[in-house]
């Protein structure tokens, strides 16, 4: 599965945070504004108690009169949703927006008592009660109390409101904010995905350096990177140069001593024969672990066409008709000498037992990555390998000197070359009714 990339990864992370802060903020908002509409509730409440003790008059019993020419029309109008009533020891008064309102229960309040409670479950209303105590002519205190009560939607009609014009308004917010930060992220990430770009053209082949100018945060990494690719490079070179210099500086002293000796001793030119052959095939295997990482890519068909022209021209006597079965633009990432070298192996075994017919065919391993791997098939018509020698054949280091029906040394250097790369080699029997080698390196 293929992980978040560090812009995506941001931006999510921000859009989280993002939200989680504007909710806090619009729960906030939310919560005050509803403790500041209930405030303001809680004063109107007091202002119709003021109002309707205003038009309260009370006789020297101690009977009851109001004047119900209120200012307010709500207090005249059934199910206006606000409702006021007065209750003495004698007797009780109710606006007349309270008709057909059946009154809950209400306490009676002290003198000066004023109690507000807000509405909750099981209770429509927000419900103030005010104590008051009227003198009488004869010097007594009449009590009564005075109850209002509002509709619990007078609130929340409000709130309402109030908190969808707000989530609205956080969500423009929050979405501007998002985009914003997307178009901040993106151009503050654009130089890494310059050096992405320029890292995958290097690794696929398409360059050899990273070039052009990066930030201050990035020339750091792009100048080490160089210097890395240049090292390898130079290092490559050296040890190529250092085992070249070795072949020639053993070829010198070996005929030297081939000059001086007698024609008679024909061991020891054969001893001497097996050892500049030996020399030659180890110094040649040992300049396999010289190669480059991000070597440029070989096409396969051209250097494939190129050995299989030199080896018509070896085996011409034999008229061998060779067959290519190649994917489109199929390259190897590696040392072109590398690929040559192991075609030229496989081939060559395949000329030399082959009848009149070799197939040759070849894909990419894993075409999708940015370095895709390399397969190839060579058959023949020959005789074949037997199966009791394909283990021994395929044994990680197993000597080129102990041939198997003469296939040993060129297949030793194969898995020599193929072993380096990371890949594996199989031996079968192929339909052509020879032998086959399949050969398979990975993607790296």
């Amino acid at each position: 599965m293929r992980s978040f990339s560090l812009l995506n990864r941001l931006v999510l992370v921000a859009t989280l945070v993002l939200v989680i802060a504007l909710g806090l903020v619009g729960f906030a908002l939310n919560a005050a504004n509803y403790r500041g509409a209930v405030s303001s509730l809680q004063v109107r409440m007091e202002s119709y108690v003021y109002l309707v003790l205003a038009a309260m008059e009370v006789s020297e019993t101690g009977g009851l009169q109001m004047d119900e020419d209120f200012t307010d029309p709500r207090l005249t109008q059934p199910s206006s949703g606000i409702y006021v009533q007065v209750q003495g020891s004698r007797q009780q008064w109710s606006s007349a927006s309270s008709l057909g309102l059946q009154w809950p229960r209400q306490e009676s309040a002290k003198p000066g008592q004023v109690v507000f409670t807000e509405s909750r479950e099981g209770s429509e209303f927000f419900t103030l009660i005010y104590g008051v105590g009227w003198q009488l002519a004869d010097g007594s205190i009449e009590p009564f109390t005075v109850s209002v009560l509002v509709d619990e939607r007078e609130i929340s009609q409000q709130t309402s409101a109030f908190r969808l014009g707000l989530w609205r308004a956080l969500g423009a917010a929050g979405l501007i904010l998002v985009m914003a930060q997307i178009v901040i992220f993106f151009f503050a990430f654009r130089p890494l995905r310059r050096v992405a770009r320029d890292v995958a053209r290097v690794e696929s082949g398409q360059a050899s350096r990273l070039e052009g100018r990066y930030p201050l945060e990035l020339e750091p990494l792009a100048r080490n990177v160089n210097l890395l690719l240049e090292t390898e490079k130079s290092n490559q070179a050296r040890i190529r140069n250092a085992l070249d210099s070795l072949a020639h500086s053993l070829k010198t002293p070996l005929a030297v001593i081939q000059a001086g000796l007698p024609s008679s001793e024909s061991s020891m030119q054969n001893a001497l024969d097996e050892m500049s052959r030996l020399i030659a095939t180890r110094l040649e295997r040992a300049g396999t672990t010289a190669r480059r990482t991000l070597a440029e890519p070989v096409e396969v068909r051209p250097q494939l066409q190129r050995i299989v022209d030199s080896l018509e021209k070896v085996y011409s006597h034999k008229m061998i008709r060779c067959g290519f079965t190649l994917e489109e633009k199929l390259v190897f990432y590696g040392e072109k000498r590398d690929l040559l070298e192991l075609m030229g192996n496989l081939l060559d075994n395949a000329y030399k037992y082959g009848k009149s017919r070799v197939q040759v065919s070849g894909g990419a391993v894993n075409p999708g990555a940015s370095r895709p791997g390399l397969w190839l098939r060579i058959e023949d018509d020959g005789h074949g390998i037997r199966e009791s020698q394909w283990e021994r054949l395929l044994l990680r280091g197993s000597r080129g000197d102990e041939q198997a029906e003469g296939h040993g040394l060129g297949l030793a250097i194969v898995m020599e070359l193929v072993t380096a790369y990371g890949g594996e080699v199989s031996i079968d029997h192929s339909e052509l009714g020879g032998a086959m080698i399949n050969v398979r390196i990975p993607a790296n």
